[in-house]
């Protein structure tokens, strides 16, 4: 478990606990259930949008998912920089060095703003370019086209909230992510219903409404972390805003890490970019229920995610700490305790899927073809679980590299088997969907058999 914030106050300020983290579920739990709640504030951004879109319009429904896609595969490179910042944080955490904690949150940090620039520019010259070759429907492309070039400015502060997220999951103090989430995730709801419907004397602006609400949310998550930072003694104890020269050596370490984990996050957010693709191929009534579907899965997985991250951060700062024999025991445990917090949701979803689609989309048709679909992904989190977790101990092991194959084969699969059941063979959209725990079988076996290997060699950061 991570050190409570530093008393701000007093002459006998009490020394800060030790940055050394415990394999104990006790310790994980700690770590992880903040991170899950910090993960409401990327997935409540969506959620809401596809809520409040869902009631506006299916085209601006269908346009939003593709959207959103195409600012995700945009951003990928700020994924992995921030993964850097996590890995080399949680290592130095390990080995007690805070103000190396500072060095890597500030080389991380100038890196993700220069790159955020990068991308801003992109979205906004080159973006209409990609969706004129991609989409077919011009009421989908005029939709998406609108929407990204308002997304576009948020990027410089998604990629500052990034830099401050994977800092304090390095280091084990996630309990700070909770407010940067509800702040973020508030401003976002309200901005959305006074944006998208034009509540309160304001324009009805449907897409671009959703678009502004995000951009004011990354805004306020920003500004959020800021003054936390300042207030709780963590910008003085790391040196977070202390001014530095460029270090060569680290700045190349990082960029070592962060290239792979950044293609990783690629390959998994073009992998849902390149579903959606297929299934638009098959109509917009399919694309349509895409979305809703992925919106209640991400949902879903949420619990998942914020362990896998939980491992990531442990076994690096237990690397930090030369305990890399507990590794093994660690992902075990907490794959158990993960499958016994899923499995009511998943019996839920089975009983009743209609529940929690219903929260997207009023639309008896969309209810009715979304039900299946839903199932078959509520079964999948069955083998997502073990996989992810896995996978995130290969991560936490700076092992970049292997982390992007493996993501690389789990890509492959899926696609292909998706193209196969729809494009080709026209099955049911249930089989296009079951794609998704063929390719996580797959991912499953690879990261186990990587993990266990013998000939696998420990990363030096």
């Amino acid at each position: 478990m991570g050190p409570p914030p530093l008393s701000a106050v007093g002459p006998a300020r009490p020394v800060p606990r030790s940055l050394k983290l415990e394999a104990s579920a006790r310790a994980l739990w700690a770590i992880a259930v903040p991170i899950v709640l910090a993960e409401l504030s990327e997935t409540i951004v969506e959620a809401t949008d596809t809520a409040f879109l869902g009631r506006f319009g299916t085209l601006e429904l269908a346009a939003v998912g593709l959207g959103a896609a195409i600012y995700e595969v945009t951003v990928f490179l700020t994924f992995g920089l921030a993964d850097g910042i996590q890995i080399v944080a949680a290592r130095r955490a390990g080995q007690e060095r805070p103000q190396a904690v500072g060095d890597a949150f500030f080389h991380g940090a100038s890196l993700l703003v220069a790159t955020s620039i990068a991308v801003l520019l992109f979205l906004l010259l080159g973006a209409q370019h990609v969706t004129a070759w991609l989409i077919r429907s011009d009421a989908v492309r005029a939709g998406v086209n609108a929407y990204v070039g308002i997304l576009a400015y948020a990027a410089v502060f998604h990629c500052l909230n990034m830099a401050y997220s994977a800092l304090y999951v390095g280091i084990g103090r996630t309990r700070v992510l909770i407010g940067a989430t509800l702040a973020l995730a508030l401003t976002n709801v309200v901005c959305d219903y006074l944006l998208i419907f034009g509540h309160a004397g304001l324009p009805r602006l449907g897409l671009r409404g959703a678009a502004f609400g995000s951009l004011l949310a990354e805004t306020t998550g920003f500004l959020y972390f800021t003054v936390g930072a300042v207030a709780a003694g963590d910008a003085g104890r790391f040196g977070l805003f202390r001014r530095r020269t460029l270090d060569r050596k680290l700045t190349r370490l990082m960029l070592t890490i962060a290239w792979p984990a950044a293609l990783e996050r690629l390959l998994g957010t073009g992998r849902w970019f390149a579903f959606f693709v297929i299934l638009e191929r098959l109509g917009e009534a399919p694309l349509a229920v895409a979305n809703v579907v992925h919106a209640v899965y991400a949902l879903l997985l949420l619990p998942v995610g914020g362990l896998a991250e939980a491992v990531c951060t442990t076994v690096s700062n237990l690397l930090g700490q030369a305990r890399d024999a507990q590794v093994g025991a660690l992902v075990r445990r907490t794959a158990k305790w993960a499958l016994l917090v899923v499995l009511p949701i998943i019996a839920l979803v089975l009983v009743a899927p209609g529940v929690p689609l219903a929260v997207f989309t009023a639309d008896p048709d969309l209810l009715r073809r979304g039900a299946g679909c839903l199932r078959v992904l509520a079964l999948a989190i069955v083998v997502v679980i073990p996989a992810e977790l896995v996978l995130g101990a290969v991560m936490g092991t700076g092992d970049t590299r292997s982390t992007l194959a493996i993501e690389l084969v789990l890509t492959v699969v899926m696609l292909a088997s998706a193209y196969s059941a729809g494009p080709l063979l026209g099955l049911p959209l249930e089989v296009v969907w079951a794609s998704e725990i063929v390719g996580w079988v797959a991912c499953l076996g690879l990261s186990y058999a990587w993990l266990n290997s013998e000939r696998r060699k420990p990363v030096a950061i």
